[in-house]
């Protein structure tokens, strides 16, 4: 099947909790998903642990912010739905199941905009 959802961590410094927070991404029940780790210039080791265990992750060169993070990850998905989660989760295992559920359940519930939509004022879509 398509993979329809990509969830975005932010990691600055999170090494103490990667570990548990993947692991319930990986205990999911829905399997259409991808995980990327945007990882903000940490230095408490995540990054060689992030390459260790071979998770997608966008390495930014130096701290950016939670906003800053999340939106290099947002224009590098490329799903329909994007869900944000923090590090320091650890999410049940129909998390995700019941996150599309929900957004399927109408198409007010989750929108992007795009950049040539015309109710988007120039160079603020995406």
């Amino acid at each position: 099947m398509e993979i329809t959802t990509t969830i975005i961590i932010p990691n600055y410094n999170g090494l103490k909790f990667m570990d548990e927070c993947i692991r319930s991404l990986n205990a999911q029940t829905y399997p259409n998903f991808r995980t990327l780790v945007v990882d903000n210039g940490s230095t408490d080791g995540s990054v060689e642990w992030l390459k260790e265990h071979q998770i997608d992750t966008i390495f930014l060169p130096e701290h950016t912010g939670f906003s800053g993070a999340v939106n290099v990850g947002i224009k590098a998905a490329d799903t329909p739905y994007v869900l944000l989660l923090n590090n320091d989760v650890r999410v049940d295992e129909y998390f995700v199941a019941e996150m599309v559920r929900a957004i399927g359940q109408s198409e007010r519930i989750f929108f992007r905009q795009q950049p040539d939509d015309p109710d988007v004022p120039s160079g603020q879509a995406g």
